[in-house]
């Protein structure tokens, strides 16, 4: 509309004001008053969050229409790493790029079986440790993968401890890159508070029955000792079903996030996949975050059982602190690794894991078994079974 047609419809309006009798103009006056005084007691009330804020802790079921598949490629080494492909329709989205350099090639001939425009209309890279962030970096004979697809939007932490030097200087170097080239970049802070340009929710289909929503962390703006506690953390919301995904959020983190929600929004909604926080550590997957979230599935991006972090086998990935904290919740529990004695040092425990909703309908098919953890040979050797699993046959 036109500045001439909005001064014209102006014009108008004060003719009709001034045609109304005094009692005419004491009515519109009261109105006018009656509506901003509802607007405003109902801003206090929290009436319209659940527009400008899409979590809830308490919604309406609504049918998960369309298809939504999230992948957790096994990534070719014996390191414990994140990797996490999410498919949408036509909408690609790459998690991380763990667990070292020379997953790079893992990861793109994965990733290129499903990705055919060579776009990925997502990338979020959680937090600035090597296991999560080396395939964007990329070294030698493994050129970052953001040389190998067009990036359009780049999402990752505020914030860091580690000195801008070696492989981390190399993430930001082809990250920048990526954005010289075209790519938007963005905090995840940025995200949640809707700054320059970047959104707290991105619909992922026409409808925006699908949306990506970026979640709010207490270490986006305060310092941490750990990097885990800076990871991007953000929800798939399909329909009623909600897949919840934290890097390596450490327990204190996670329970700030719990009661933020709690006091702003109604608290977290309950979810249908949870990415097992930190590969199922005993720092992570707090009985404060998993009471609030309920999940019916869960996944370990993990070489279980391998040393690489400790020698204390109850503290290996996945923890049996993790196993006795989501006990109540699930035993549908999926690995992608473990260790071995052979060459390679690891083999698949379920391998690559794709957990797909097609218009409700839930399906988990694994590369190597469908095998929940609890019944491979791997946790009757080493894991204590939790009551609650114990029932189950």
């Amino acid at each position: 509309m036109s500045k001439r047609s909005n001064k014209r419809i102006a014009r108008d309006a004060a003719k009709a004001v001034k045609k109304m009798s005094t009692f005419e103009k004491v009515v519109l006056f009261i109105v006018i008053v009656a509506i901003i005084a509802v607007a405003v007691y109902g801003y206090y009330q929290g009436w319209f969050d659940k527009f400008l804020n899409p979590i809830t802790g308490n919604e309406t079921p609504i049918v998960a229409e369309g298809e939504v598949s999230v992948h957790f490629p096994e990534l070719g080494n014996d390191k414990t790493g994140d990797c996490i492909y999410i498919k949408v329709g036509d909408v690609d989205i790459l998690v991380d790029a763990g667990s070292y350099y020379d997953s790079v090639d893992d990861i793109e001939n994965y990733v290129d079986q499903y990705c055919t425009d060579n776009t990925l209309e997502f990338v979020i890279v959680t937090h600035a440790h090597e296991d999560h962030y080396a395939g964007f970096a990329g070294k030698g004979n493994y050129p970052s993968l953001f040389t190998k697809y067009v990036c359009e939007t780049i999402i990752d932490f505020p914030m860091w401890n580690k000195e801008i030097k070696d492989t981390f200087k190399s993430y930001i170097e082809q990250r920048d890159l990526e954005v010289q080239e075209g790519a938007k970049h963005y905090t995840a802070l940025e995200c949640y508070n809707n700054e320059n340009g970047a959104q707290r929710v991105y619909n992922l289909n026409d409808e925006g029955t699908i949306q990506l929503e970026i979640l709010y962390s207490y270490y986006y703006e305060h310092k941490a000792s750990s990097e885990n506690d800076y990871s991007v953390c953000f929800l798939i919301r399909h329909g009623s079903n909600n897949y919840l995904f934290t890097g390596d959020l450490e327990a204190d983190g996670e329970i700030e996030m719990v009661n933020y929600y709690n006091k702003n929004h109604g608290g977290l909604p309950k979810c249908t996949l949870y990415k097992a926080g930190h590969h199922g550590s005993k720092t992570s997957s707090s009985p404060e975050l998993l009471e609030q979230i309920e999940p019916q599935y869960a996944v370990v991006t993990a070489v279980a059982g391998s040393d690489q972090y400790t020698d204390t086998v109850a503290n290996q990935f996945p923890t049996q602190t993790f196993i006795n904290n989501i006990a109540p919740y699930t035993d549908k529990v999926y690995v992608t690794s473990m260790v071995t004695d052979n060459a390679d040092g690891y083999t698949s425990m379920n391998g690559d894991v794709v957990f797909n909703c097609t218009d409700g309908e839930i399906t988990v098919s694994c590369s190597n078994n469908n095998t929940v953890l609890k019944d491979t040979d791997w946790f009757k050797m080493y894991r204590f079974t939790p009551s609650e699993w114990g029932s189950v046959s």
